[in-house]
């Protein structure tokens, strides 16, 4: 008899869970609103020896058969204005929120530095995975640091910008610790007076 949180569902269909929309099912899956929530699917997951494969905006996965384990769509949300000047906002962006909104907001209230970055697919949290980037702008240009939790040790952990490793369409979440760290949320400090770059003819 498993020792299953009441939130972790058993055969689910996760053809909604992929833009591809590929048919398929998991053998477990659950939403993951909260760290709380993230941490006790990951007990469940190391006590039950179940795999475990983090799942964002799902963008970037192709699913060709069912999951044979335990599929977590990240869905921790919210935006928290952490610090503001008369130039800078500092904002901590949920891991769940999708991308290309975050994007859509700032614009709409004048806060500069993400808007070349519309319209790319996916979650915030899977955002500084891939160090995303078009048009002459990358995310490490506005990030200032992650919260990420241990998948090993449930801990949380604070990376910032030099630890994350960033490079082309790269980081540290794609080598060392790939499969290792869960991002759970994301700081950027963005321009109250932006200045548009044009610079990718």
């Amino acid at each position: 008899m498993l020792n299953k949180p009441e939130f972790v569902q058993e055969q689910v269909d996760i053809t909604d869970y992929n833009t591809m929309g590929v048919a398929a099912k998991a053998r477990f899956f659950s939403e993951a609103n909260s760290i709380q929530q993230l941490s006790k699917i990951i007990a469940f997951s190391t006590g039950e020896n179940i795999p475990l494969y983090f799942l964002g905006g799902g963008s970037n996965v192709l699913f060709i058969d069912d999951y044979d384990g335990l599929l977590v769509h990240i869905n921790i949300k919210g935006i928290e204005v952490k610090d503001e000047t008369d130039e800078e906002i500092v904002l901590k962006i949920g891991a769940g929120e999708n991308w290309h909104n975050f994007v859509t907001n700032c614009v709409r209230k004048g806060w500069g530095g993400v808007e070349n970055l519309s319209l790319i697919p996916g979650s915030v949290g899977a955002a500084p995975i891939q160090n995303i980037g078009a048009y002459g702008v990358e995310l490490d240009q506005v990030f200032e640091s992650l919260e990420a939790l241990d998948v090993r040790t449930g801990e949380t952990k604070i990376f910032n910008k030099q630890e994350c490793n960033f490079g082309y369409r790269d980081s540290i979440f794609k080598n060392e610790l790939k499969g290792k760290f869960v991002i759970t949320s994301v700081m950027l400090r963005l321009q109250k007076s932006p200045k548009t770059n044009i610079s990718y003819h």
